[in-house]
């Protein structure tokens, strides 16, 4: 088989395993209400059905790159599909609230396994950096297409069959993306070194309470008892975290790596990106769930007005760049996603789809425009050899931002909603359909905040890094390795 016979192998099975990791968010929020319904479940223990699953990616995602660069980067992403596959099994036989959360921990491992080493399959396969900026386009719209395809067959399921029924899809697609992967993708590895076993106990640990607190303090408060010790526990783990890595020679988290600032900033840049774009996609399922009274199906066909300008951007942004660099599109994507916001949050309740089909579409273009462009960006600042740990690193910010998201913007609907349910007295139905409509344009316009505060933080750190650039002559006497970093984190490198 040709080389790029195999390069395409290569991406057709990223893609499909990043595809599993995104369908299975908002599948999970799509059939809440059925499941909800159907097993009994207060508000306290629902909140964990779709929060599991992201608990277990944010709390693995890092250390699984690691993993995956030294035990094999195909070894690692077929053990994801796997995981994935039997994660969507289980939830198609639950018939209880463990059996839920089981099966959506299983997932979750399968995504925290998959979203880094599919990552660090392409950055080895595409080793030029316009080709490589190109996939990685590719593959960031693939997260788009999951988000958008999962309330669809939510909704399908739940008009033809129950909500199990939906779960049959991770499993498919998981089995084609083992199958690509079996067929065309090489293993590849860092030789030598040992795995940071102390790295990988801290950073997970202190990673699962640290999301932990934002979920279960979401609900009881911040500074409440039990969330506050996770939070305490949580920064005591993640600074001797710190402490351990700075101190080894090959660490889980190369934090030296920070001192790039355009390394910093694209991780600031991908963690912003998704507590956007999943903190408001949510609060857009349920006002259109809630408000205007649409069904799943409905709700979905109607996102891919977001969903599918997401995608097209994520496209488009492979081919941009090649003309106007990262940073520009990255820029010009979150003040467009931050726009879009801006217009959804005017929305009035008695709005049709018209009314807010501008915002969807403005807000899912810039989202789409900004993301693979920052997953690129941090990916072609690395040496060659660290892929699957950057392509970690970055994820595990990218879903680290999107709990974020969820969890603080969906704190401050669910408070202002409350609050202004309080002072009703006996409310109307078009007075809670008004007060859900005034509480959601509340979140979102603090997530519009939270879009332009990210941008102009990463502004900053770009410009830094455009000061601070070596003259090219330093690239002549550099050793082989320190060269091919300098090499990569060139102007072209940042544009491809």
């Amino acid at each position: 088989m040709q080389r790029a016979d195999r390069a395409g192998l290569v991406l057709l099975a990223a893609c499909l395993g990043l595809f599993t990791v995104f369908v299975q968010t908002t599948q999970t929020i799509g059939t809440l209400g059925a499941v909800r319904a159907d097993l009994g479940l207060d508000s306290a223990d629902l909140v964990w059905v779709p929060s599991t699953y992201t608990l277990v990616v944010a709390s693995f995602v890092l250390g699984a790159g690691a993993f995956a660069d030294r035990w094999g980067r195909r070894r690692i992403f077929l053990a994801g599909t796997l995981a994935m596959a039997a994660g969507g099994v289980v939830l198609v036989c639950a018939d209880g609230l463990p059996a839920v959360l089981a099966g959506q921990a299983v997932a979750g491992l399968g995504g925290a396994l998959i979203t880094p080493s599919s990552l660090a399959l392409i950055t080895n396969a595409f080793p030029d950096p316009r080709r490589r900026a190109g996939a990685i386009s590719a593959w960031a719209a693939a997260s788009g297409l999951g988000l958008a395809i999962g309330p669809i067959t939510a909704g399908l399921a739940l008009r033809w069959s129950t909500w199990q029924t939906a779960f049959w899809l991770g499993p498919a697609i998981a089995a084609l993306a083992a199958t690509a992967a079996l067929l065309g993708v090489s293993e590849s590895r860092v030789e030598g070194g040992r795995l940071d076993w102390a790295g990988q106990l801290l950073a997970t640990t202190g990673l699962a309470l640290l999301v932990h607190w934002l979920i279960d303090g979401g609900r009881h408060g911040y500074l409440d008892g039990r969330p506050l010790a996770a939070a305490v526990t949580a920064a005591v783990l993640l600074a001797a975290f710190a402490v351990v890595e700075l101190r080894l020679r090959q660490p889980l988290l190369d934090l030296r790596l920070m001192r790039d600032p355009s390394y910093s900033a694209a991780l600031l840049l991908a963690a912003t990106v998704l507590f956007g774009f999943v903190g408001l996609s949510l609060l857009q399922v349920l006002w259109l769930q809630q408000v205007r009274g649409l069904t799943a199906l409905q709700v979905g066909v109607q996102l891919l007005a977001e969903f599918g300008t997401f995608i097209l951007a994520s496209v488009a942004a492979g081919l941009l760049g090649r003309r106007f660099g990262a940073a520009p599109l990255i820029v010009t994507g979150l003040l467009l996603a931050a726009a879009g916001a801006a217009l959804f949050a005017t929305v009035e309740p008695t709005d049709a789809f018209g009314g807010y089909a501008l915002s969807l579409v403005v807000f899912g273009f810039g989202c789409g425009l900004a993301n693979a462009p920052s997953t690129a960006l941090a990916v072609g600042h690395v040496p060659r050899g660290k892929e699957g740990a950057a392509a970690g690193t970055v994820n595990a910010a990218r879903q680290v931002g999107a709990v974020l998201g969820t969890s603080i913007l969906g704190t401050l609907m669910t408070s202002r909603f409350e609050e202004r349910l309080g002072g009703l007295g006996r409310p109307r139905p078009q007075d809670v359909a008004r007060a859900f409509t005034e509480a959601v344009g509340h979140a979102v316009s603090i997530g519009a905040v939270v879009l332009l505060a990210g941008t102009a933080a990463a502004v900053g750190l770009l410009a830094l890094a455009r000061r601070n650039r070596p003259a090219p002559v330093v690239l002549l006497p550099a050793p082989a390795e320190r060269a091919e970093a300098v090499a990569l984190s060139a102007p072209d490198s940042v544009q491809g």
